[in-house]
């Protein structure tokens, strides 16, 4: 192992109040770097006359919430407080090693708290000797391939037209409920473990248990503050107690179950902590969508739709 800032030069960002400056739109300003968890740690654009950081170099988060939240910064940028500006000691590293070296950092985010900053003991920080062989040979998806549909676009109609209808989800799905197996039943394995969550696919951790459902279906949450948040899961899994499992009753598509899924969550509203999605409620629940001259859910039509939406193409290749 070895230090940081044997790696690092390690210099303190600007410490700039965001409240005291000029917040202005793209392209004008920079980008504004604060301890924040999310959106590359950007929180604003500003107008300033202090010189940015350069483009390239890392951001480090050293107290709050986010601390140790590092990214890698593709624009020139200024920081608020408490945030550190790392540049590597080697000029010719390259973008997958930076952030490899950013991830190496996040992974030592236990060791610090609210109450215990990063502010001096960052260069210290023990990593790794060297970034494995695969992370210069790992190819990084720029974001106009990933944003690019799978076909192209196909408008939605109007969902008060006569091409949609209403349908229970117990017509077109058999709901099933998942089963209970607490925290210390729970040893680390290859399964998937499904329970309430909105994050993740819903997926908490891997257990060593049995499948209970197979890939191509959807998860529901019906219990706790994640009601409705539904997932379509590509591989088999178990599902906790909090969830009810909507297998289709015939060859549906994963793009036609994604817009299915996108229509749950959008009704998830009407349930609470208080007001369940029980398995009997969900299956009586009504829900609109596209039909055939049959009356049946126009399952082609929205996965049209679906592919045409942008970042389509990012999930094109998975099973």
């Amino acid at each position: 192992m070895q230090r940081l800032d044997d790696i690092f030069h390690l210099r303190y960002g600007h410490s700039l109040e965001l409240n005291a400056l000029k917040r202005v739109h793209a392209p004008e300003g920079v980008n504004f770097v604060s301890r924040a968890m999310g959106n590359n740690g950007v929180t604003a654009r500003v107008d300033v006359k202090v010189a940015p950081a350069k483009a390239g170099e890392l951001s480090v988060a050293l107290g709050g919430n986010g601390v140790l939240s590092t990214f890698v910064q593709p624009e020139p940028f200024v920081c608020g407080r408490d945030v550190m500006i790392l540049t590597p000691i080697e000029p010719a590293m390259g973008i997958a090693e930076k952030l490899w070296w950013a991830r190496c950092i996040w992974e030592n985010r236990y060791r610090f708290s609210y109450g215990r900053q990063a502010n001096r003991t960052l260069g210290s920080l023990l990593v790794p000797d060297a970034a494995p062989e695969w992370v210069q040979q790992t190819p990084l998806p720029t974001h106009d391939g990933l944003a690019k549909s799978s076909a192209s676009p196909l408008a939605l109609t109007d969902p008060h037209g006569q091409h949609w209808s209403d349908f229970t989800l117990g017509e077109i799905f058999d709901i099933k409920k998942g089963k209970r197996l607490t925290k210390a039943e729970r040893v680390p394995g290859k399964t998937r473990f499904v329970s309430a969550s909105e994050k993740n696919n819903g997926i908490t951790d891997m257990n060593d248990v049995p499948a209970l459902f197979p890939a191509g279906v959807l998860t529901v949450v019906y219990n706790g503050n994640s009601v409705g948040h539904a997932f379509y899961q590509d591989e088999p899994f178990f599902a906790s107690d909090d969830v009810n499992v909507l297998l289709p009753n015939g060859p549906v598509s994963r793009w036609a179950q994604l817009f299915v899924a996108a229509i749950i969550k959008h009704g998830r509203t009407r349930f609470t902590y208080g007001y369940k999605w029980t398995l009997a409620r969900m299956k009586q629940t009504v829900i609109r969508l596209p039909a055939n001259g049959n009356g049946e859910p126009d399952w082609g039509y929205m996965e049209a739709v679906m592919r045409g939406l942008p970042f389509s193409a990012a999930i094109d290749d998975r099973p």
